[in-house]
């Protein structure tokens, strides 16, 4: 056995300039009192922080602004940490629900991270560790995890948090959320006593299940137990209540979010890395300002409305970096932009019209449109991103060109949709090249736009779906899985295989990183033989902040937005 045991609001977050990610061998566990280093080589426990990099349309006023609250006016800078205070968000999204285990939209991660936790956080290398856990094994086989919870951890409402509310949390994300299709193989929950809890499986189930639980995509957060039983309904919950530092106050629809700091809140005493470990709480609330508009959002923080600000068009990156008391900062890991399509229905489920698609595609020539400056793009033919473990060289090549792969299909001129959200710039510019390379073959791509909740409808219509582009981190193989077992993004037009099948079953239980890295490539491969998904090249996103604010873990270089341990002056 491998064994390692040992309601007011508030505001924003931040991230600091990139860094590179190291490729990991062996993998440290770090747990509640302890640091052990596995007897074998294990996978970077990666995980893929899958997003729609949005921004919109709209503008921010005064009737908006939520009441109490200081603004970003500056205090005189203190020789270490200054606590309090209010910090403030420009936040490029609405929420379009506060149930984070229901859905994979943003901006929940960067809100409700700091609201939930998880048995698992992502590190600062995008490993999985221990966060509402204290310890855990695994049995010789595979099929039986346990895992120890802290001690004396509360929710937001002052209940102790025990194995009934783990259970019944889990529970309930295997079955709404997107990602609980990761749990299928589970057969069992048992709770022997308070702060224990066993997930007993039918196959052997190998390290993926830490990155699963671990992931800000669709988070398993750990609700009370009467809230997730009483929460029957995907996307609502009875009420908003965590464990993480910072409590939920109120959402005004479209306008903001408020947090206040949870004094209640019982951190871990090991380091703080970046979501797990000590997570220091120095700012008394937070408050997200949804601003659709990229103009609105850096105008406000080079006024001082906001103290960061998110999704900040690059086009900005050179002249920020001039103006006085403004920090831009480039967020990694890098973001595959990707095409995805309707394989049940229509022109795309037509192998050789996909080929046809993907012969076509010049990333270079995409990424350039979509992002002004050179040093935000990158264009990389591995679907696992430039700072994955798992980034190696694609192998296979197109056999025919574009031409050739419409002829097969017997392609006559009939158009091809792709659809895009209204306000999301960066999907419109991506589109648009889309359009213009699809002309130089003779295919017929046309656009339609949508509001955000007509395009998430749309895409899972056969009937009116062909093509739609998305984007991610995806550094982990395991967790292309629940986008490709056929579910997503609904039965009638999703993606599966029986080889992809197999593939994902025999990463699911393998520990050993050079057999997940051969796995890797094999579903690199296959992923690019059947067409499952075309890449578009990688962006990195680009933040701002105030340099009133302090960010001395550099979280806000990190994934989504992260606040722990940010103070201001």
């Amino acid at each position: 056995m491998l064994d390692n045991r040992s309601q007011r609001a508030g505001r924003g977050s931040c991230f600091e300039r990139g860094r590179t990610f190291n490729k990991p061998g062996i993998h440290h566990i770090v747990t509640q009192n302890q640091t052990e280093v596995l007897n074998y080589k294990i996978i970077s426990l990666s995980i893929v922080l899958c997003c729609s990099l949005i921004s919109g349309c709209g503008s921010s006023t005064d009737s908006n602004r939520a009441p109490a609250g200081d603004g970003p006016s500056a205090a005189p800078a203190a020789d270490g940490p200054s606590s309090g205070g209010t910090l403030h968000v420009g936040l490029h999204l609405p929420l379009t629900t506060l149930d984070w285990q229901s859905s994979v939209s943003h901006p929940l991660p960067m809100v409700m991270g700091h609201v939930y936790e998880g048995l698992f956080g992502l590190g600062s290398d995008f490993t999985a560790v221990p966060d509402l856990v204290d310890s855990y094994a695994v049995s010789e086989e595979g099929q039986v995890w346990t895992f120890d919870l802290r001690e004396g951890v509360t929710f937001h409402n002052g209940k102790i948090l025990d194995s009934d509310d783990v259970k019944a949390s889990l529970e309930r994300w295997r079955r709404i959320g997107p990602k609980g299709s990761g749990l299928a193989d589970l057969n069992a929950i048992d709770t022997p006593d308070a702060n224990t809890v066993v997930l007993r499986f039918g196959n052997a189930m190998g390290q993926f299940l830490l990155l699963l639980l671990a992931s800000d995509e669709n988070k398993a957060v750990i609700m009370p137990k009467e809230i997730a039983e009483a929460s029957t309904t995907p996307g609502q919950v009875t009420e908003v209540i965590g464990t993480g530092p910072y409590r939920f106050v109120e959402y005004k629809e479209d306008q903001y979010v408020r947090l206040e700091k949870y004094d209640g809140y019982v951190a871990r005493t090991d380091a703080p890395n970046y979501q797990a470990g000590r997570k220091d709480t120095y700012l008394d609330e937070v408050i997200f300002w949804v601003v659709p508009e990229a103009s609105t959002r850096v105008a406000g923080l080079e006024s001082g409305e906001y103290h960061i600000i998110t999704e900040v068009p690059h086009s900005e990156a050179e002249r920020l970096r001039e103006v006085e008391d403004v920090e831009p900062i480039k967020n990694g890991p890098g973001v595959l932009l990707y095409m995805m399509f309707n394989h049940k229905q229509g022109l795309t489920s037509d192998l050789n019209i996909r080929r046809a698609i993907q012969a076509m595609v010049d990333p270079a020539e995409i990424t350039s449109m979509v992002v002004s400056d050179p040093t935000f793009s990158l264009s990389d033919e591995s679907i696992f991103a430039p700072e994955s473990a798992y980034n190696t060289k694609l192998e296979s090549t197109p056999e025919l060109t574009s031409e050739e792969y419409l002829q097969r299909a017997g392609y006559d001129g009939t158009p091809i949709f792709i659809q895009v959200i209204s306000t999301d710039v960066m999907q419109q510019r991506v589109a648009v090249a889309l359009v213009e390379q699809a002309k130089r073959v003779g295919l017929d791509f046309r656009i339609t736009s949508y509001d955000l909740s007509t395009w998430v409808a749309k895409r899972t219509d056969p009937s009116a779906m062909n093509i739609y582009t998305s984007a991610g981190y995806w550094i982990d193989p395991s967790l292309w899985h629940p986008e490709f077992n056929g579910s997503f993004p609904s039965e009638a037009v999703g993606f599966s295989s029986s080889e992809t099948d197999d593939i994902f079953s025999r990463l699911a239980s393998a520990s050993d990183f050079e057999q997940r890295m051969a796995l890797a490539g094999e579903l690199q491969s296959t992923f690019y033989d059947q067409v499952a998904m075309v890449n578009l090249g990688y962006v990195y996103r680009l933040v701002a902040k105030n340099t009133q604010v302090h960010d001395p873990q550099g979280n806000l270089a990190l994934g989504n937005l992260t606040l722990h341990g940010i103070w201001i002056e």
